[in-house]
């Protein structure tokens, strides 16, 4: 009998291996017909949004324009990371796209990092999958996910993440760092599968100095994968002198930026995007532009913008930071002397609202979570378990760490695909489940709801896509900038703005805004008398203003001399000599 039960356990696995066999012979033609479909998607949601750039865009296209002339010092910028531009100067150089085909360009090159980061990924999963096979040992009773499993999970929450937290549209250099999340992890997973040589740490330095220049939250982080490192070694006395080597090279990337933009600042500083991110969101500094110095305590501006007018209040900023939108271009510059604090209230708020964030984003991943909850009590041993994630703190670490920061200041979902990759990564490599028929039967059918539910999004997700993109239509910005260039509005003059107006038709009219009636004080300008009005046109055109742009004019003021651009809801008014 017991010959018979287990020559049937036998068969079973038997039956299982040449299962896992055939998929893994057919992986290759259906990894890159996967690649093949994810590149088509990126680039249909990069056209759907080839003429939509985001405030921070703008700043970084002004970085990669002024390198492109040889004006490499417009890189050396404590606020906004050289990574991400230096990299578009070089793309936009090699086509030299018109200004009006700029962006289309800009999306293009966003898919191709999407593609690198895709690389990256693959690389790490290699790594996950070399790992989880050699950390699972011999045990006939349980054994870790298949790895067609972890390829199906893994696969369909990276394509999940590239489009819905970093997508193509989005301009900014969070795909750059979200693959050298990946490629540093990557480099660990595999020290920790036996390969800890001496190039392995080598190689993780120089990444992680590349991953700062990129964003200056990769330059903690990288000490925080440092620390994580002995983790994948098992062993901390042949870990140090690995991880000063990966230290070295780490230091040799980040240096020469670190001291440019510690000299530029007369101070120590791996970039002032944290501690002004802080003061806003924790101390409740004026969010992103014009901070005079309020709230009390929060220091003594050095150099804010000008505040020309009390009522309504009036800001001009034409020197000696340039750019479209000067107060974005450089915040750190406006910013300097702000003072960021602890501050208890504040920091319980930002901390509830950066975990409201994160409740938002696991209802999104719900079936993911799931999943791991039903596989977790099926075939684990809590105590077994928890000893595993331990030893796989070299994943889950940094990620932890990454959600926390973030967490203290401000969330946004593009900062968390990274982390996110390494969590699944940390928990579902060190699941086991029962070499049983049952086992079996359960594990397919979590892994098959788990991947359609986020199918299901991922299809939502490209509909919307699609539908942009057959209904397709010139925006407004275009026509802005090119009833401005008709008027005789040429690159390099000076605009001033009523209210907040997003600055693309000014990027697209290379012009800048110098000055501006600030948002709070748009109805007090419409409502003031024609008196008061001429006084702040005055006052915009002393900031050498040429013209005036604003939305939704007062048909009473069109007498004015305001003028409507075409049919859509901008005005322009030509403003008297200074």
């Amino acid at each position: 009998m017991q010959t018979d039960s287990a020559a049937t356990a036998s068969s079973k696995d038997l039956k299982r291996e040449g299962l896992d066999r055939r998929a893994e012979e057919g992986w290759p033609v259906f990894r890159y017909s996967l690649w093949a479909s994810m590149i088509l998607c990126w680039l249909v949601e990069a056209l759907s949004y080839r003429y939509s750039l985001s405030p921070d865009g703008i700043n970084y296209l002004d970085i990669a324009s002024a390198c492109m002339k040889g004006q490499w010092t417009a890189a050396v910028n404590a606020y906004w990371s050289p990574g991400y531009p230096v990299l578009l100067s070089f793309w936009l150089s090699i086509f030299h796209p018109s200004a009006f085909r700029e962006l289309a360009a800009v999306k293009y090159f966003n898919c191709l990092v999407l593609v690198l980061a895709l690389y990256c990924f693959e690389y790490f999963l290699q790594g996950v999958l070399k790992y989880t096979l050699q950390a699972a040992g011999d045990d006939r009773e349980e054994g870790p996910l298949p790895i067609w499993a972890l390829r199906a999970t893994g696969y369909t929450l990276f394509f999940w993440i590239s489009l819905y937290l970093t997508p193509p549209s989005l301009d900014t250099p969070d795909v750059l760092v979200f693959a050298s999340i990946l490629l540093a992890a990557g480099i660990l997973v595999r020290v920790a599968a036996g390969a800890d040589g001496w190039l392995r740490f080598a190689a993780l330095g120089i990444v992680l100095g590349l991953g700062y220049l990129a964003k200056a939250i990769m330059f903690p982080l990288a000490f925080i994968f440092l620390a994580a490192a002995p983790f994948a070694v098992g062993n901390v006395r042949r870990a140090i002198p690995r991880l000063l080597l990966a230290l070295i090279l780490f230091s040799a990337v980040s240096a020469p930026f670190l001291l440019l933009i510690s000299r530029s600042k007369g101070r120590f500083t791996f970039g002032d995007s944290g501690r002004i991110n802080y003061a806003e969101y924790v101390n409740g500094v004026n969010l992103f532009v014009h901070w005079q110095g309020e709230p009390p305590g929060t220091g003594t501006p050095k150099h804010p913008t000008r505040k020309i007018l009390e009522t309504p209040p009036v800001y001009e900023y034409a020197s000696p930071v340039t750019g479209t939108y000067p107060p974005g271009s450089d915040p750190s510059y406006w910013y300097d002397g702000v003072r960021p604090h602890f501050e208890l209230k504040g920091q319980l708020n930002a901390f509830r609202l950066g975990l409201d964030d994160y409740f938002e984003l696991s209802t999104r991943l719900g079936s993911l979570l799931a999943g791991l909850v039903v596989l977790l009590l099926w075939g684990n041993r809590l105590r077994d378990f928890l000893k595993r994630f331990w030893s796989a703190g070299f994943l889950w670490i940094p990620a932890l760490a990454g959600l926390a920061a973030y967490a203290l200041i401000h969330v946004e979902s593009r900062f968390l695909g990274g982390f996110l990759i390494l969590l699944w990564a940390g928990t579902f490599s060190v699941v086991r489940i029962p070499r049983t028929e049952v086992g079996t039967r359960v594990l397919r059918c979590v892994i098959l709801t788990i991947v359609l539910l986020l199918d299901v999004q991922i299809a939502w997700s490209m509909g919307h896509s699609v539908i942009r993109l057959k209904s397709f239509h010139v925006p407004e910005d275009v026509e802005v900038a090119r009833e401005l260039i008709h008027e005789g509005i040429a690159s390099g003059d000076k605009i001033a703005v009523v209210g907040f107006v997003d600055p693309y038709w000014a990027y697209l009219a290379k012009v800048s805004i110098v000055a501006e009636v600030y948002q709070g004080g748009v109805a007090s300008f419409w409502g003031a008398g024609s008196e008061l009005r001429t006084q702040v046109l005055n006052l915009l055109a002393k900031s050498g203003a040429k013209a005036l742009v604003a939305k939704d004019v007062p048909p009473t003021l069109l007498a004015d001399g305001w003028r409507q651009v075409g049919a859509t809801s901008y005005f322009f008014l030509v403003l008297p000599g200074p």
